[in-house]
């Protein structure tokens, strides 16, 4: 009606009478111009008489503050002079001193502690001996959790909380490490017949002892991570994050760069010493898995640490066409085919070539889930590179130390259990002994007691432990504002991270016998590695339904699966390799064709899943915002 004022575009237009008003200037409004009160309209602003509903901002207010962008530095206004330096407030200096006597009360009660558990161990060994008094042992083991609870940890707590609850966690991995290690050698003491042993009291002490020992240090991890998910906790552990990732990054870089020189100098030498070009071919891929285990998560550690310390930003994850990784894939097989099946085989590029055979299959299967198609697709939105990376990277380091410690002590639990079944253990007298017959393991179990403890640890342990090890990186990486499709294609990436590792190290295991299938055992590990992009991209998922989605059910579920998976991929493995239920009548060249047609069909079915999984977790377009009532109100809104 000719009496508002456009104060977007910065143009000159009518007022009420006519008159032009600059954009947003209230001094460039006269007063002559506006009506009078008696003049305005019932439904007109009261300040600038025109009319605008309540959402539309008032020509005569002040302009929006401009947008800041979420990893933007906002700049530092500069004083023009320096100004003297406050003296500093007198309660400084005594805030400054409760501080240095908060830590001088933490790191002794930190060492009582310490000296507790162990006491506690030694008496709990007291109770094992034949000619110790129980009695005095039960006390002293009382006296030291008595001691080590209140001067121990209540001096900690109440003068270092946060200081506290981070030795609270290593106390809970201690305990529950103590414990499985007393409850798996508890059998074994029973059974041993010495002079100085009280078996049944052994037996007893250490069973009893580690069930206690083991749930306590259960419930004192969950308590540590119900303290780690509190909003105040989760910034601080945010901050403490960036340093404690990019110094661990950094340790790893330097040993992996120690093994590249390891490398050069092994590959230098062959031509002084004259060696056996296998040999040496042999050597050098083992050090470059070495290297690359430890290099590659440290150097992503170590940059993405310090960037994100120094409040550097991140581009957009834009993932390339699947279809060029799969080209790439089958060139370095053939280079690799052709050098290794020569007659002299070059050692100098098998390092490189076999680093990239092992990366590349995670990498592209990563792509697909990313984009939903092995071609173009649609890419997923709004991931950065850090987090990609980082979730790679935490796979690596994080996933690898929980799967190694879980498997280590599950296979040492099936075991140690198999060879009390066959009585091994009744002529040993000392754990000299105990460690000898369970090195020579392989000789007094039977073929199938072999395979039973292998597929203890191949289908429960390694499934459950690799599975929440990977996950973990998603959680760490996942944020509130994220949706399954990138939840989804963080655990693809958390995935492709670990099969890397596996299919290095299981690699250089595969070759050690014949270097000339070193093709054949490379295409093996990336079958494989569609295994875990796709399960952890399942558990990826499960973390988005907990967290963000608050469905419980749906994640339980999607965590089973994935687990699922994995146990009958390992237990089908397992089996072939311990030739049993009658494999043993077959020859090599038969279960080797069995092995690469199950490879070939179920990697086929995952790859085929994993495109499938990414597009049906697709969130719809949002219509075009030009044409629709809010395309039309965008102008005038503040």
């Amino acid at each position: 009606d000719g009496a508002h004022v456009d104060d977007l575009n910065g143009e000159m237009l009518p007022g009420a009478d006519g008159a032009t008003v600059a954009r947003g200037d209230a001094s460039a409004y006269p007063g002559p111009v506006l009506p009078a009160a008696a003049e305005v309209a019932p439904n007109a602003c009261p300040r600038c008489r025109g009319r605008h509903t309540s959402r539309q901002r008032c020509p005569l207010d002040s302009p929006p503050p401009p947008i800041v962008e979420a990893w933007a530095i906002p700049p530092v206004a500069v004083p023009a002079a320096a100004a003297p330096a406050a003296a500093a407030p007198k309660g400084d200096f005594w805030a400054a001193a409760r501080d240095i006597g908060r830590w001088c009360v933490a790191i002794p009660a930190t060492l009582v502690l310490f000296v507790c558990v162990v006491l506690a161990g030694y008496g709990i060994s007291r109770l094992t001996q034949a000619r110790e008094d129980p009695q005095s042992a039960l006390v002293a083991i009382a006296a030291a959790c008595a001691i080590g609870v209140l001067f121990g940890m209540g001096l900690m707590y109440l003068a270092r909380r946060v200081y506290a609850k981070i030795v609270c966690t290593f106390l809970a991995v201690t305990l529950i490490t103590g414990g499985s290690v007393m409850m798996i050698f508890a059998p074994v003491l029973r059974q041993m017949s010495t002079r100085d042993l009280a078996e049944y009291r052994a037996f007893n002490a250490l069973l009893g002892f580690g069930a206690l020992s083991t749930v306590l240090g259960i419930a004192l991890a969950a308590l540590c991570v119900r303290w780690a998910l509190r909003p105040h906790a989760l910034r601080r552990i945010a901050r403490w994050s960036r340093l404690l990732g990019s110094a661990y990054g950094v340790m790893l870089g330097i040993s992996g760069l120690f093994t590249m020189v390891s490398l050069f100098a092994l590959i230098n030498a062959h031509a002084k010493a004259g060696n056996a070009e296998s040999s040496v071919t042999y050597q050098a891929i083992s050090y470059a898995a070495i290297a690359a285990f430890s290099m590659v998560p440290g150097l992503i550690l170590t940059y993405q640490g310090i960037s994100a310390s120094m409040g550097e930003g991140s581009s957009e994850f834009r993932p390339p066409v699947a279809a060029f990784g799969f080209t790439l894939f089958g060139g370095v097989l053939l280079i690799g085919h052709v050098n290794m099946s020569s007659g002299d085989p070059i050692a100098a590029p098998m390092p490189l070539l076999h680093v990239l055979a092992a990366a590349l299959p995670g990498a592209t299967f990563a792509m697909m889930a990313a984009r939903g198609s092995p071609l173009r697709g649609r890419p997923v939105r709004s991931l950065t590179w850090r987090q990609l990376t980082l979730a790679v990277a935490i796979s690596m380091s994080v996933a690898t130390m929980i799967a190694t410690y879980v498997e280590s002590i599950g296979s040492l639990a099936g075991v140690v259990l198999l060879l009390v079944h066959n009585g091994a253990f009744a002529f040993a007298r000392d754990s000299s002994d105990v460690s000898r017959i369970i090195s020579d393991s392989r000789f007094i179990l039977s073929r199938d007691e072999q395979f039973f403890a292998g597929l203890i640890t191949a289908s429960i342990f390694a499934p459950l432990s690799e599975e929440f090890g990977k996950s973990l990186a998603v959680r760490f990486m996942l944020r509130r504002n994220n949706t399954r499709a990138q939840a989804f294609a963080l655990g693809a990436a958390a995935g492709a991270g670990f099969g890397f590792l596996e299919a290095m190290l299981y690699g250089l295991r595969g070759i050690s016998n014949d270097l000339g299938g070193w093709w054949q055992i490379m295409l093996l590990r990336g079958g494989s590695t569609s295994l875990h992009v796709l399960c952890a991209g399942l558990t990826g998922l499960a973390w988005w339904y907990w967290t963000n989605g608050k469905q419980h059910r749906p994640a339980l579920g999607l965590f089973a699966l994935a687990v699922a998976f994995h146990a009958i991929w390992n237990a089908f493995f397992t089996a072939i390799d311990s030739r049993i239920l009658g494999l043993e009548t077959l020859s090599d060249r038969t279960l080797e064709v069995i092995a690469y047609s199950a490879v070939a069909l179920v990697s086929a079915a995952f790859i085929a899943a994993i495109p499938l999984v990414a597009r049906r977790l697709r969130e719809a377009e949002p219509p075009p915002v030009a044409g629709t009532p809010l395309g039309a109100m965008l102008p005038w809104l503040g």
